[in-house]
């Protein structure tokens, strides 16, 4: 099945190519949802931005036909408003915004090109999202350097360059795994990695660098040793602000994900809303109470989040394998299962593809019958299965008015 199901995507990907101007000219405008498709074929991906009005209907497929945008080169997808940017990566330095515009069709709109891959993207209020950009190495410059971006009109506002690498920690390189704003600061969480054999041998601490905003100048480091290392590689994931504006911050230090060893449980820890140190009061040993490491997050409200989270510890290195979902309470500490989506393998090293909306959870599943849309239900955990995607992965689902 899963052979066959290869020779569709690379069937489908030499009909996309050979229609690439086309694209666009059948798209029904105001579809809401926007699903950002990977195909993959002959070791190359192309990006489809694509519209649909359904995430559940299962009498037709969600594919990029004369429906989108094509994109090349690696490319990351984070929403901010109605604006969805797609961020580069893998040597891809630039951002592109995606709008409606004034017929309801999605476009490109803005393209910032920076020195070096964004590595951290995150929205500080209704109207700007800022933008990190680090050297890949020490050879490449020692600076950080800040960006603001206005999310409404694409324009860039301003840019600091400043403070040096080197505070975030002198352990190996840092590698960022996610970046908020919360009472007036930025926070970086980090992975301090060896950049010539990618070990990470301090996987056994949370590293977070403190910024202030907007003007971007190094406050200070915390650290924690309740944990280990916050976030996973090149996933963004370390850090999610809640509705009163504090900061959970999850610990993955799984070699699934990236990590060449796994000295600390996976758990959550907490920075209240402007602070500079973590919540000395707040920890949830999620590994002691399930056995599992977290992988990939999104938090829904009500102290709730949506997770993939490992079924066996031993999964191959960067696998990012055998995944089940569940229903996480950060307040309540308990880990409920989500029935009706089976055990699968996740998109390893990028954002994780999922939206929720009145009361559901809607993600991509790469299954062995391909790649399918599951709406799970949060207050019971039951999921449902709804369309297919002609793709080989889904990088991003989103809902644009």
């Amino acid at each position: 099945m899963k052979k066959f199901f290869s020779m569709i995507i690379a069937a489908l990907a030499v009909v996309l190519a050979s229609c690439d101007e086309d694209m666009g000219s059948t798209e029904v405008p105001n579809q809401p949802y926007v699903l950002a498709l990977g195909i993959t074929a002959n070791n190359t991906t192309t990006y489809y931005v694509v519209t649909t009005d359904d995430l559940m209907r299962t009498d037709r497929t969600i594919n990029a036909l004369g429906n989108g945008i094509e994109q090349t080169g690696y490319r990351d997808y984070q929403q901010a408003e109605q604006t969805v940017f797609s961020i580069g990566g893998m040597g891809v330095t630039s951002a592109t915004g995606i709008q409606r515009d004034g017929n309801g069709y999605i476009q490109e709109r803005g393209n910032f090109v920076f020195n070096e891959t964004p590595i951290g993207f995150c929205q500080v209020d209704d109207n700007h999202m800022a933008a990190l950009e680090m050297p890949a190495s020490t050879n490449k410059g020692g600076l950080l350097t800040f960006y603001t971006v206005d999310i409404n009109t694409l324009a860039l506002d301003h840019q600091v360059s400043t403070t040096p690498v080197a505070p975030m920690d002198d352990h190996d390189w840092p590698y960022v795994t996610g970046m908020q704003y919360a009472g007036g600061n930025l926070y970086v969480s980090y992975e301090p990695m060896n950049p010539n054999t990618f070990s990470s041998d301090y996987a056994d601490t949370a590293f977070v660098a403190v910024y202030s905003y907007p003007d971007c100048q190094f406050k200070t480091l915390i650290k924690d040793e309740r944990f280990g290392n916050i976030g996973s590689w090149n996933a963004f994931n370390g850090l999610q602000k809640d509705e009163h504006g504090d900061l959970y911050a999850m610990s993955n230090t799984s070699m699934a994900n990236g990590f060449s060893q796994s000295p600390k449980n996976s758990g959550f820890l907490k920075i209240k809303a402007g602070e500079t140190k973590f919540d000395p009061d707040y920890t949830f040993d999620y590994q002691a109470l399930t056995g599992q490491k977290v992988a990939h997050w999104l938090y829904l409200g009500d102290g709730k989040v949506f997770a993939e989270v490992t079924t066996r510890l031993d999964a191959a290195p960067w696998s990012d394998a055998d995944l089940k979902c569940c229903v996480i309470d950060l307040v309540k500490k308990t880990s409920t299962d989500v029935t009706g989506i089976p055990v699968h393998n996740g998109n390893g090293g990028r954002r994780f593809a999922c939206f929720a909306e009145n009361g559901f959870v809607y993600t991509p599943i790469a299954t062995d019958g391909g790649v399918y849309i599951y709406r799970t239900e949060i207050a019971t955990g039951k999921a449902v299965r709804g369309s297919r995607i002609e793709a080989s992965f889904v990088g991003g689902v989103f809902k644009v008015k």
